[in-house]
């Protein structure tokens, strides 16, 4: 999984000039309707949507295929998608708040703000695990992706997972020395979201409601998986076209998200820029904090922020996810103040690939 994210983010984008902020993405939606169903046909996937910002508006939203293939239902604007480990993007916003408002420093020792949890004692100086380094994955903590329930009986806490209760993924642990590599860990949100429920006293899914949904009016956003979710979501298949079921997390920070391909794009429109030159996300946070965010990290060979990934000029920020039946990509590219997603409802990576790199040529060839 960590290897398709950062194949999909290794661009040719150093080569992009500045250019003029994007109004008019006509010459890439044409593109689009020719290329898009042979790339399902030839995956044999059921379907996809994308939706296209700038720092202004959401500018277009597409889709393709279906949200139900049996049921020929089409896939819409409010059609919910599970978007894996972007929740961590989104995560980042909310904790991020705790530190613009002085109750979390990124330097201190993270368990000094953790009440119900404690990172175990190890051959290794758990003081030295902060926020900045756990946002960054550089932080020695254990647990990659997580694979989560299938039914939501299994669901208990974070503070369970955090001891081991995740359907196989382990304990969270520390196990290499913080700030000297990167390593890719799950887990390390998970410790997170514990951080954002003990210092806020909210529970995680209300924190994120009130301090990240509201602002960006991510009206159909949530990690409560509830019944009514479930209707509105597209179908999830696997790699061989079966319907599979919903996946459950508790550790909603590192891939339980579920939202729809508008809200997604209101979300990469947060590190755009609006007609003042402000970030969009400047309602959230200052925008040191946003610059901060958004800068390559030690220990990662530039190719990382704190969460985000990025490329060497950071030109593009972004993230892509991955669960059982889902398949998710966020990318904002800041040069061009221009952004897209693309949401699958299948586990076939290839899609997504696809049509990030037909949207990518397209946008080349028109700013060089």
């Amino acid at each position: 999984m960590i290897k398709s994210i950062l194949i999909i983010f290794t661009l040719f984008l150093a080569s992009l000039a500045t250019a003029e902020e994007f109004t008019d993405v006509s010459e890439i939606t044409e593109r689009l309707e020719d290329d898009i169903p042979k790339i399902l046909d030839k995956h044999k996937a059921p379907g996809v949507a994308l939706a296209f910002v700038n720092g202004n508006r959401v500018l277009e939203f597409r889709s393709y295929g279906f949200a139900d293939v049996a049921a020929k239902t089409e896939i819409t604007q409010s059609t919910m998608f599970n978007v894996g480990s972007i929740s961590k993007l989104v995560t980042v916003w909310g904790v991020m708040q705790l530190v613009a408002q002085g109750k979390v420093d990124l330097d201190a020792p993270i368990n000094q703000y953790l009440k119900r949890w404690q990172i175990p004692k190890s051959e290794f100086n758990a003081k030295k695990v902060t926020l900045r380094n756990i946002l960054s994955h550089t932080s020695g903590l254990s647990l990659g992706p997580y694979t989560g329930w299938e039914s939501p009986e299994k669901l208990t806490s974070i503070v369970d997972s955090l001891n081991g209760n995740n359907n196989g993924a382990g304990s969270v642990e520390l196990i290499h020395v913080p700030d000297t590599k990167w390593s890719y860990s799950g887990g390390g949100y998970s410790v997170v979201q514990l951080l954002i429920e003990d210092v806020s006293g909210m529970a995680f899914e209300d924190y994120m409601q009130q301090y990240v949904f509201k602002p960006l009016n991510m009206k159909d956003s949530t990690f409560n998986i509830t019944k009514k979710v479930i209707k509105k979501s597209a179908t999830p298949y696997d790699n061989s076209g079966k319907v599979t079921g919903m996946v459950y997390f508790n550790e909603k920070a590192a891939a339980g998200l579920q939202t729809t391909p508008i809200d997604l794009a209101r979300f990469n429109m947060a590190v755009l820029r609006n007609n003042d030159g402000d970030y969009n996300g400047l309602g959230l946070l200052p925008e040191k904090l946003i610059d901060l965010m958004i800068k390559p990290a030690p220990n990662t060979n530039g190719r990382w922020s704190m969460s985000y990934v990025v490329d060497a000029k950071n030109s593009s920020l972004g993230f892509a996810g991955f669960n059982r039946g889902w398949v998710s990509l966020s990318r904002s590219i800041t040069d061009l103040n221009f952004g897209y997603v693309i949401l699958s409802n299948s586990s076939i990576g290839a899609v997504n690939n696809d049509i990030d790199s037909l949207i990518l040529s397209i946008v080349k060839q028109s700013h060089n």
